[in-house]
């Protein structure tokens, strides 16, 4: 394992963003019973005129920054579809950092509207679709991969979810429906690791296929090449400082996970 990861590590630093990838805007509505209106997302398409594995992006509290469109010109570099859903712009919100509506239980919604449109394309494997997220977004992705959110409330389910320092009071209680990759900081001063920790591992000693990788040194978002240092959000200070080496051993880890979840 050790001597893979090492291989798709250098392969994903190796890898450029995207080669022309073909930019699509579309609307199509959401299943969030609480809002009536269209969801929004902009669709990065690699060349590849083929059915393609696709990701759904969902971004942190403050709406899709520089770095959420950077992760899907490189989802759509690797030959995967990368899907940028707008969860606040249709519902004219600007962040959910203090929390409020959306919730990650709506976005979880949205990821799986998203999923059953991606259902109606021609140009997407619709048995090799994956979500991913940030934050908030990250926290949307632990609702909608529990077992009793995919089967009782959306009916489907994804092949892979990957979350990024998400708050970890969202994990599954008993079993995912797909499985999960979590990545954590350890200097962290937004959202923790060590809850991510305690139910990770206690997910996986019941048999279910989740992992957690915690990096010692990172702050929330130390994947944002576009880091603001400190961020002062209405009197909360949180430190987010770009990682470059844990970003790449993430990119490493995200090629090893999909590569088997989505076989």
């Amino acid at each position: 394992m050790r001597s893979v990861l090492a291989a798709a590590f250098a392969f994903a630093l190796s890898v450029p963003a995207a080669a022309n990838p073909t930019i699509e805007r579309v609307t199509f509505p959401t299943l969030d019973p609480a809002f009536k209106g269209e969801l929004q997302a902009t669709i990065y398409r690699p060349a590849e005129g083929k059915r393609n594995p696709a990701m759904i992006l969902l971004s942190g509290c403050l709406g899709i920054s520089r770095s959420t469109l950077a992760w899907a010109e490189w989802f759509s570099g690797k030959g995967y579809e990368a899907i940028v859903l707008d969860s606040l712009g249709p519902r004219h919100v600007e962040d959910v950092c203090d929390g409020g509506y959306p919730s990650e239980g709506a976005r979880a919604y949205d990821a799986y509207a998203a999923l059953a449109f991606l259902r109606t394309r021609p140009d997407v494997d619709v048995d090799r679709v994956g979500v991913i997220g940030w934050s908030h977004g990250g926290g949307a992705v632990l609702i909608a991969d529990d077992t009793r959110f995919a089967t009782t409330i959306a009916g489907t389910k994804f092949r892979a979810a990957i979350a990024f320092y998400p708050d970890c009071e969202s994990m599954p209680a008993a079993a995912v429906s797909a499985p999960l990759l979590i990545f954590t900081g350890g200097q962290d001063d937004w959202t923790p690791s060590e809850q991510c920790t305690e139910v990770a591992k206690r997910l996986a000693h019941a048999g279910q296929p989740v992992a957690e990788h915690r990096y010692p040194f990172a702050t929330h978002g130390f994947d944002s090449v576009y880091d603001p240092g400190v961020l002062n959000l209405r009197g909360q200070v949180h430190h987010i400082r770009y990682n470059g080496a844990a970003v790449g051993d993430a990119r490493a880890r995200i090629t090893v996970f999909l590569d088997g979840a989505m076989r």
